[in-house]
This record gives structure tokens, C-alpha cells and sequence, in this order.
């Protein structure tokens, strides 16, 4: 990480900013959505095993440093993905989000 990110920042103009933070909004969904397709499958081959930890939770917030409720709402996404694919598209354009997936 940049430790210089922030005042670099603040040299944008206001237009440059603007674009910017929709270009990284829209990266960091299809991250989110990326993240969740891997999760899906690391879940779906138990390799979380492998890693000595018992469980899809524990390898989210042992081993990817998650936070507890945010590794509960990707792996329960994640799980939702298996059974309706569609759902990655959604995160991916934004139709839909971890909170509303888990709500459903």
C-alpha cells in the first residue's frame, strides 16, 4: 500500500475524483464477486482442510484475516452461488450485495 495514497488523492480534481471512486466501486465488485466464486469452490473441495483449520469459517478468519460477520456473508453467498449462479452476475453489476443475498 502507498503510504503517499491519500495526498495523492487529494490532488484530484474534483471530476478525476469522481470517476475514480465509481471505477473502484465497480472494481471492487467484480473483486467481491471473483472472491465469492473461489470461496464456492474452496468450500465445494474442502480445501480449507488442507490448511488445518476445520472449517470454511475458521480459514476466512484465521488464515484471510476476514472479519467474523463479513467471512459469515461471503461464505453464506458463497453458498447461495452454488445453487444460483445468477447471483455472481448481480454482485458483479451490482444489482445485488452480500446483505441482500443474505437476507434472501
Amino acid at each position: 500500500m502507498d503510504p503517499h495514497m491519500l495526498s495523492a488523492v487529494a490532488q484530484l480534481s474534483d471530476t478525476e475524483l469522481v470517476a475514480r471512486v465509481k471505477h473502484l466501486t465497480e472494481r471492487e465488485r467484480e473483486a467481491t464477486a471473483s472472491l465469492i466464486a473461489h470461496l464456492a469452490e474452496l468450500d465445494e473441495r474442502r480445501l480449507y482442510l488442507a490448511e488445518g483449520c476445520s472449517s470454511l469459517f475458521t480459514y476466512c478468519t484465521q488464515v484471510l484475516h476476514i472479519s467474523e460477520h463479513a467471512a459469515y456473508g461471503r461464505i453464506e453467498t458463497a453458498r447461495a452461488v452454488r445453487r444460483f449462479p445468477v447471483i455472481l452476475e448481480m454482485l458483479a453489476d451490482g444489482s445485488a450485495n452480500l446483505s441482500t443475498v443474505g437476507l434472501l
